[in-house]
């Protein structure tokens, strides 16, 4: 595993720390690198693998459960920085779908771990993140497949190693990955559906403290993947609701 830098910006604002999808890579955030509305922000990707691994090898699999994976993370980001990252050790996380689910049990960790020496997360941003029993994927006869049985493939992970993440997933008990709960931060939900269930609605519904931003509302083709792939043009609205994201952070920072 290891965190890529991606860009760099304006000394004083937090850095962002994407966590990687399913496949294990972190350059489905390339474009958030070159975005002008993200130009002032530090972004890293956190990879499953390492520059010095070798393809396809296994680096979150052998995780018996959603936390030990996180915790696994949780320590490398505490890691970096200690050295070079953010010297206030603040930071705001998220990802897209998978990620987001790592990102919020490692947003948990670090807020159990509460003290002035610890990783401060302040806020999470969520990109069309599912609920680990809930999951968009399913295993499939030619492998992992997404809506429509399109087939996800990764240069990161087996096809079998990608059932086995998704088998992890949906055996996570809801005891086991409480959401939004004890993160201590706020939370933005980036979703391209205006009814799909995913099941966020405890944390990001009317009720909910979460806050909920919908892409490509009252335009047809926006969904799950297309929403941020760089070709189909939903990416750019992904972005600026980051950026709307990370700007209310900054002013809860400085009202603190």
């Amino acid at each position: 595993m290891a965190l890529v830098p991606l860009s760099f910006g304006a000394a004083g604002n937090p850095p962002l720390i994407l966590i990687h999808d399913i496949s294990g890579s972190p350059f489905a955030y390339l474009p958030f690198a070159s975005h002008l509305a993200l130009s002032q922000y530090t972004i890293y990707g956190l990879s499953a693998l390492s520059p010095e691994s070798p393809p396809a090898a296994v680096q979150g699999f052998e995780y018996p459960s959603v936390s030990a994976w996180a915790e696994a993370y949780a320590a490398l980001i505490e890691s970096e920085l200690k050295t070079e990252l953010a010297a206030d050790r603040r930071v705001v996380l998220g990802g897209w779908s998978l990620g987001g689910i790592l990102a919020a049990e490692i947003a948990r960790i670090f807020a159990r771990r509460r003290s002035e020496k610890s990783v401060q997360v302040l806020g999470l941003v969520l990109i069309d993140t599912y609920a680990p029993w809930q999951p968009i994927l399913r295993a499939g006869p030619r492998g992992l497949e997404g809506p429509g049985g399109a087939v996800v493939e990764s240069a990161y992970f087996t096809p079998v190693e990608l059932i086995g993440i998704v088998n992890l997933l949906e055996h996570t008990e809801r005891a086991a990955w409480p959401g939004m709960d004890g993160t201590r931060c706020s939370a933005w939900l980036i979703t391209p559906s205006v009814a799909a269930a995913n099941g966020l609605e405890e944390w990001f519904d009317n009720n909910g403290a979460g806050r909920v931003r919908r892409i490509g509302q009252g335009r047809d083709g926006c969904d799950h993947f297309s929403m941020m792939d760089p070709g189909a043009g939903w990416i750019d609205e992904v972005i600026v609701v980051v950026s709307d994201a990370l700007q209310s952070f900054n002013v809860m920072r400085v009202g603190e």
